[in-house]
């Protein structure tokens, strides 16, 4: 049985998205890979580069999106109009796969993935981690419109778990688009924000130090009065998934974190790995 991986990019991604798909065919314990690749601007050069990783264990499909739906939306250096692509997935992707693993492109994996893979999502529509607290959660749902009282769960969008099958049962694109619009001076995470004022109420919260883990995380974590204070040998042999998000990022300047280290490690056998795949051609 073939795993689903699902990635939307630009074209300024393609050697993130390589490292990270390295590491999670060396390290997540998926079996065969299909994945799936939505964007709007590669190249033939950027799909050749990519199609290093094709082989009988992993498949690659590039879907191109017409983004003008959406061309209005909010967005940022940090945050281009991709952030978007995943909310139309139950248009984009085939009708047959009946869930999919999203990964940004900003995270390795660092040990198996495969428990969060068949975690049961029947009843929800994504399963994945957040980064706030209940009080700054409660916020967000006052700012999005969707009460105090709501139990709608925040998200940190990097790793999302997505059931395609009862996502597809309650898909109106029109009602994402008009979403995004109205609310377009209220977004701060664009798409975390819509992800919470639509689906909020069908998440499932899965171990955010496991498999969502950031560098704020694990600093927050170990300056808590009372948490079990974490090593990067601990993160080395419980994590599975490190997420290099924010501004600060090991491979750009000013990098301050502790986590890069595995990053670095992952590129480099990264680069290896397409050295020898280029030498074989």
């Amino acid at each position: 049985m073939e795993s689903h991986l699902l990635f939307c990019i630009n074209s300024s991604c393609i050697r993130l998205l390589a490292t990270c798909l390295y590491s999670v065919r060396k390290n997540g314990g998926l079996g065969r890979l299909s994945v799936h690749i939505i964007h709007r601007d590669l190249t033939e050069a950027d799909i050749r580069f990519l199609e290093a990783f094709s082989d009988d264990q992993t498949q690659l499909h590039f879907i191109s999106f017409d983004a003008k739906c959406i061309e209005d939306s909010p967005t940022t250096d940090r945050y281009p109009v991709e952030i978007y692509f995943r909310l139309f997935a139950p248009e984009i992707l085939p009708s047959s796969i009946r869930k999919i693993l999203y990964l940004d492109v900003d995270t390795v994996c660092i040990n198996p993935i495969d428990e969060l893979y068949h975690t049961d999502i029947e009843d929800y529509y994504f399963a994945g981690c957040t980064h706030t607290r209940k009080v700054l959660t409660q916020l967000n749902a006052i700012r999005l419109g969707v009460g105090l009282d709501s139990d709608y769960s925040y998200l940190n969008t990097g790793v999302l778990l997505m059931n395609l099958e009862r996502l597809a049962e309650h898909y109106d694109r029109n009602r994402i688009i008009d979403f995004i619009r109205r609310k377009s001076r209220s977004l701060i995470l664009p798409d975390q924000d819509v992800i919470m004022a639509l689906y909020g109420s069908g998440i499932r919260l899965v171990d955010t130090f496991r498999y969502n883990l950031s560098d704020r995380m694990l600093r927050l974590n170990n300056l808590t009065p009372g948490s079990r204070h974490l090593d990067l040998s601990d993160v080395e042999r419980e994590t599975s998934i490190i997420h290099y998000c924010g501004r600060y990022k090991p491979w750009k300047p000013y990098y301050k974190g502790q986590l890069g280290r595995f990053y670095h490690e992952l590129e480099r056998e990264c680069g290896k790995y397409l050295d020898l795949k280029s030498d074989r051609v």
